[in-house]
């Protein structure tokens, strides 16, 4: 080979391997822009960068997870009349218990009762949810209220209309993800807190069932998901 062609050789080679790093630059350049522009899109969508974190934090919790805790926290009785059964239930004009009843029964968990302790005549009660997530009747962790509520023994509750297809994978599979009683916790206690009462969580069950002594499962169901959508 002459010194003009080996000359002539050597600058294509340069060129042949420029052009392979200017386009391999080129492709982690366009890797790069599409990250930026999944990035961009998210924070248009959303109306901002840490709106996008956010949104990925908060938990969306299916019937049959809700079906799940609501069956392990549910009671099968709720006590409501003050009167202390002295009312007669007969609509009576003027009594302010005409048209409520002293306690409400079931055969089958119902209600996530609203209180802590409740005495009406010579019958008490305690609901399941205290018992379970506060043996001790102390404040507890969002950890503790997890473990415990999530290792608690499922009951079929009243309630659920659920589809066939997950009518039977809740009967095959009802055990409860740690994660879905931790996210309870949040409605319960708010976004960031780490501690919760007995007492703390009643007060919360009352405002999420508008004052009522017990929340049925659908009312159950939108409270909550009201709760971890703020």
């Amino acid at each position: 080979m002459s010194a003009g062609s080996a000359l002539v050789f050597c600058l294509h080679a340069v060129a042949l391997v420029g052009g392979s790093r200017a386009l391999t630059g080129g492709r982690a350049g366009l890797a790069g822009g599409g990250q930026v522009m999944r990035t961009r899109l998210g924070a248009a969508t959303t109306g901002g960068a840490p709106e996008v974190a956010q949104a990925t934090d908060k938990v969306v919790l299916s019937n049959a997870d809700l079906c799940k805790l609501f069956g392990r926290i549910a009671d099968k009785v709720v006590l409501m009349d003050e009167s202390a059964g002295a009312c007669c239930h007969s609509g009576c004009d003027g009594c302010p218990y005409r048209y409520s009843f002293d306690v409400l029964e079931a055969v089958a968990p119902k209600w996530v009762v609203t209180y802590t302790h409740k005495t009406i005549g010579e019958r008490e009660h305690t609901p399941l949810w205290l018992t379970t997530a506060f043996p001790d009747k102390k404040k507890v962790t969002r950890a503790e209220f997890a473990e415990r509520v999530a290792a608690a023994p499922f009951v079929s509750p009243i309630g659920p209309a659920l589809p066939a297809a997950e009518r039977i994978a809740l009967k095959n599979d009802p055990e409860l993800n740690v994660e879905v009683a931790a996210a309870f916790f949040t409605a319960l206690a708010g976004p960031g807190v780490e501690g919760l009462s007995p007492v703390g969580a009643a007060k919360r069950l009352r405002e999420m069932s508008a004052g009522k002594d017990g929340l049925m499962f659908d009312p159950f169901c939108v409270a909550v998901r009201a709760a971890l959508s703020v």
